[in-house]
């Protein structure tokens, strides 16, 4: 891949223009126009691409953010593969559900929970690894997401469209092989990046009481707001053509619930109780020969 255009003289590492921890308080007026909130409200997932290398240095950038997003002590417990082989994205697409985006996107980042340097250090200076526990599991599992919303981010940034795919971990065993991946590591979540081919709308998103309470849990108007979210949701039309299937669910069952009808609670529901859950209930036993314990 080949790099286009001027590229900026900035080191992606620099500080010179971060806000100080210390300094006054922030005019919120003035912030109503920042554009890094600008860029994260308008967030919405790419699912088709146009047929165009990704520069090297918008790359570079990408994984520059990647690695400056929030890791748990340090620990940095993560690695990425980037994957720009067109062979070997349709392999990994046929393993991830075969949605014909991943094989299209000009490049794919695999973000891995990783913790083998982290035994390897132990095992070097000859000390005991105690890091065998669920605790180390959500860490690196974290610090692998975060690190794929940095770089999310940074490519909507530059005008380019992104997908989360947690269908990596549909055939963890197959992803793992395909991309080599030794032990103490796995695939966490995969981002798609490339030239969007089309417009995608902003999903809405649930109501914020239903998300966010204040000193103490609440779901008081759980019920009431999830059916003002379908409704709302309902009117875009996003489900259209995207119908999970009831036989998943309940093998046999008349499927009554007409288009009009199907949204966001229907559309969880049957994804949850169907064959993309059943497909991953032996996730932990995959983590457990990988060497993540979950004790």
């Amino acid at each position: 891949m080949k790099a286009h255009g001027r590229e900026s003289t900035t080191h992606p590492d620099s500080m010179a223009n971060a806000p100080r921890p210390d300094g006054p308080i922030p005019d919120l007026e003035a912030h109503e126009k920042n554009p890094a909130l600008e860029l994260i409200l308008a967030h919405r997932s790419v699912r088709a691409y146009r047929d165009q290398p990704l520069p090297e240095r918008a790359l570079d950038l990408i994984l520059a953010a990647a690695q400056r997003a929030p890791t748990s002590s340090n620990l940095q417990s993560y690695s990425i593969v980037v994957v720009d082989d067109c062979t070997l994205l349709k392999a990994i697409c046929r393993l991830c559900g075969t949605q014909s985006f991943v094989s299209e996107c000009s490049v794919l980042l695999v973000f891995c929970s990783d913790i083998s340097r982290h035994v390897h250090v132990c095992e070097q200076r000859g000390y005991v690894y105690r890091g065998d526990q669920v605790n180390t599991l959500l860490v690196a599992h974290g610090d692998a997401n975060l690190a794929c919303q940095n770089a999310s981010l940074a490519a909507q940034s530059m005008g380019l469209g992104t997908c989360m795919l947690g269908n990596v971990r549909n055939d963890p065993q197959g992803v793992s092989e395909l991309l080599g991946l030794p032990r103490y590591v796995y695939a966490s979540v995969g981002l798609t990046i490339g030239y969007p081919a089309g417009d995608f709308s902003v999903k809405p998103r649930l109501p914020r009481r239903l998300i966010v309470s204040r000193n103490r849990y609440e779901d008081d108007h759980r019920d009431a707001d999830i059916a003002a979210y379908d409704a709302e949701l309902r009117r875009t039309g996003i489900y259209d053509g995207r119908r999970e299937p009831l036989n998943d669910v309940a093998p046999g069952t008349p499927d009554l619930v007409v288009d009009e009808a199907y949204s966001w609670s229907e559309h969880c529901a049957r994804r949850l109780g169907g064959e993309s859950e059943i497909r991953r209930r032996d996730l932990g036993q995959f983590l457990d020969s990988k060497g993540f314990s979950r004790r």
